[in-house]
């Protein structure tokens, strides 16, 4: 049953004195949290937390906790009666006798060294309270003595170094670690930890790793204050601050730990990883762990229990790393396949070392992220970057009821298997349009076909486009791009078609289509052509909106340049044995249609939709166009030719530039812009190929 409190005069004391203390110095931290306390055990290596008792007795809030290694009791302070209480292992409260005791302020932060409790108050001082005399007599009346009253950090916790007996704590302020001398209470600065919020429990372990908990989000943190980072602390230099595990937030947190004990419980075992310690494998290289739930791990055998991460193993093709199985080679730049057994449904996470390097930091080695798996066999496809080289390498696989899960720190639940990998050479090659770093425009006039204001700047798209081929075969094209400009009335859609390809060619399962770097739903295919037309958007005025009085998105003067404009890629891949030998050269074939229902024009169809598109000049239109559109207004498109939309003096309807340029301004004819232009487009581009270089000062949009 619960035990009762009995008020005795103003004492608020256990009916049940004298409890039995911790059988051990346990692995295990002890975080208090709210009013009255609830007491929880917090597994630093994986961040997993168990409730261990809420009722102590007391229905008070307790607060500056410390393991006290000599009695192996944990002591702390009554924050609702101002008094000091012991714990044991049953985690009943028991109220001190204690002389001097301050009654005009409370303590919040508090820890236990060499058998003496000591309490910290910020502008009241450092205090302590010699703890033997409780040794021979569990009643006897202890004394506080105020060691300074120089007290200026904001401390909400701090703790003991098991070596070397200083007190350490984070300013919430600043952010600053802190470290103190109990004889005297001086505060000596060591450096920023580059994290802020409130700290409100910290904890040693015997290798003088200091744990704080962040009581906003709970995450707790990891500084190597152990001797080999000695020189640096006195340097000033604040060791790595690092990012080990989650645990549960409060707005009202305290911890104690034994910090005498090894950080790993025996009693609850965690599953480490195999690769190298480059890679982040061990404990001291926060390499990955997962508590072991019984519940969560790859393949048919779940983990047993790991001392630490296995650095180097070459033996993880055995007992438990069997959830993960490579069905297809690992060729640079191609697809691959692997086949994943999970035992329930969750998220797995996966890191390649693609260029060799010791660790999984580069960018495009996280291969899948919260990838959620169903229970039994997963088969997962992706492709190997181009940056990948042949030889041998190391993969990280993270299986987990947790998300966002980094390559390194702690898991309360799941599995990690590390595989070692082959990266074979395939003799791939990479073609860039217009370059590697830069970017080509197609702007495009949407009153076709009609010249009317001519300013050729309803729509304009920056493109850059990569082609990784393998034996004379296109196996993935890349196409980045941006609206920098928006200058319709009407509305309009935006698309890129590969000529010469049908759609049965694509890959759907491997293609995706990103905004800002979302993966959207689609890939864009467009299942009503028999061709590969991917369509970006069917509105792109949705992705400019006007501000500061413009009505169109950068190409007025003085217009905000820093409204939202959309950036996408796509990444599009072939079905195997599938034919590419028609593929144009890049930049294939980007075209405008009309949004669908909705007007655009009276000289064409009310709401054409797809049967309205603008090509570059020369390029056919797609097998949604309607034909009969040809010839109207001045245009002097011949269907079969290699005229399409220009006028009969040549004029186009769209451009490709692959250097960087300014567009018209709103209702500025290209002429207007760029007297050299009307000579470059009647030429048929043999005259004045440097137009561009040329505008009409203040008749062009300046980029931001």
């Amino acid at each position: 049953m619960k035990r009762t409190s009995l008020l005795l005069g103003s004492l608020l004391v256990s009916a049940y004195a004298n409890a039995a203390p911790f059988d051990t110095c346990p692995s295990k931290a002890y975080l208090f949290q709210s009013t009255p306390v609830q007491v929880y055990g917090v597994n630093l290596v994986t961040g997993s937390t168990v409730l261990l008792e809420d009722d102590t007795g007391l229905a008070s809030g307790i607060n500056g906790v410390g393991f006290n290694f000599t009695d192996r009791y944990i002591y702390g302070y009554d924050t609702t009666n101002k008094k000091i209480v012991r714990l044991g292992e049953d985690f009943q409260a028991e109220t001190l006798n204690v002389s001097g005791l301050p009654t005009d302020h409370t303590f919040y932060v508090g820890d236990v060294y060499n058998h003496v409790y000591y309490l910290y108050r910020k502008g009241k001082g450092l205090f302590s309270i010699d703890l033997s005399p409780l040794d021979s007599d569990p009643n006897a009346t202890l004394s506080i003595t105020q060691i300074t009253s120089n007290a200026n950090v904001n401390l909400t916790d701090f703790a003991f170094h098991p070596g070397n007996g200083f007190l350490y704590g984070i300013d919430n302020n600043s952010g600053v670690l802190y470290r103190f001398d109990p004889s005297n209470g001086n505060a000596a600065a060591i450096g920023d930890t580059g994290e802020t919020g409130t700290f409100g429990a910290g904890y040693f372990d015997v290798n003088g790793n200091y744990y704080v908990s962040r009581n906003q989000d709970g995450k707790i943190y990891r500084i190597d204050l152990s001797d080999d980072n000695a020189a640096n602390i006195a340097a000033g230099i604040v060791p790595a601050v690092e990012f080990v595990s989650n645990g549960p937030s409060s707005s009202q947190n305290d911890g104690a730990r034994c910090a005498n004990a090894p950080v790993i419980d025996e009693d609850d075992p965690i599953d480490f990883g195999d690769a190298p310690d480059s890679h982040n494998t061990t404990l001291s290289s926060n390499g990955p762990r997962h508590e072991v739930d019984g519940i969560t791990w790859l393949g048919a055998i779940g983990p047993d229990g790991d001392t630490d991460g296995q650095a180097d193993d070459n033996a993880v093709g055995t007992a438990d790393e069997d959830g993960v199985g490579f069905v297809a080679a690992l060729d640079p730049g191609l697809s691959s396949v692997i086949e994943v057994t999970a035992s329930t449904s969750g998220y797995l996470s996966a890191w390649f070392d693609w260029n060799r390097d010791g660790d999984f930091d580069d960018e495009g080695e996280q291969v899948f992220t919260n990838e959620l798996l169903a229970a039994g066999s997963n088969s997962l496809p992706f492709i190997v970057s181009t940056a990948a080289t042949a030889g041998s390498s190391w993969s990280r696989f993270r299986f987990s009821q947790q998300t966002d899960l980094n390559y390194d720190g702690g898991s309360t639940s799941g599995e990690v298997e590390d595989h070692p990998i082959t990266i074979t050479a395939n003799g791939y090659a990479v073609e860039h349009f217009p370059s590697a770093d830069d970017y080509a425009s197609v702007a495009y006039e949407d009153n076709w076909p009609y010249t009317a204001d001519y300013d050729m700047n309803d729509v304009v798209v920056d493109l850059q486009m990569t082609e990784t081929t393998l034996a004379g075969h296109v196996e993935h094209i890349k196409i980045s791009g941006k609206l920098v400009a928006y200058g319709a009335t009407y509305k309009n859609g935006f698309a890129i078609r590969l000529p010469g390809i049908s759609r049965n060619s694509i890959e759907t399962t491997l293609t995706t289509l990103t905004f800002d770097g979302v993966e959207q739903a689609s890939s864009g295919l467009e299942t009503i052509s028999d061709e590969a037309i991917f369509i970006i958007g069917e509105d792109m005025s949705v992705h400019a909106g006007a501000s500061n009085g413009c009505t169109f998105f950068r190409t007025e003067s003085d217009c905000d340049t820093n409204t939202a404009l959309l950036n996408f890629t796509l990444n599009i891949y072939f079905t195997e044995g599938s034919d590419r030998s028609a593929l144009t050269a890049m930049p294939y074939d980007p075209f405008i249609f009309a949004t669908p229902d909705t007007y655009h024009g009276e000289g064409i169809t009310f709401q054409p939709g797809r049967k309205w598109e603008v090509h570059l000049p020369g390029q056919a239109p797609t097998e949604q166009f309607d034909t009969t559109l040809y010839g109207r207004g001045v245009d002097a498109s011949l269907n079969g030719s290699n005229n399409y939309f220009k006028t009969a003096t040549y004029l186009p309807w769209a451009l490709l530039i692959v250097e960087d340029w300014e567009w018209p301004l709103e209702r500025v004819d290209m002429v207007e812009a760029y007297p050299a232009f009307q000579a470059w487009a009647e030429s048929g581009g043999t005259e004045s190929q440097n137009w561009h270089q040329s505008p009409t000062a203040d008749k062009c949009y300046s980029r931001p």
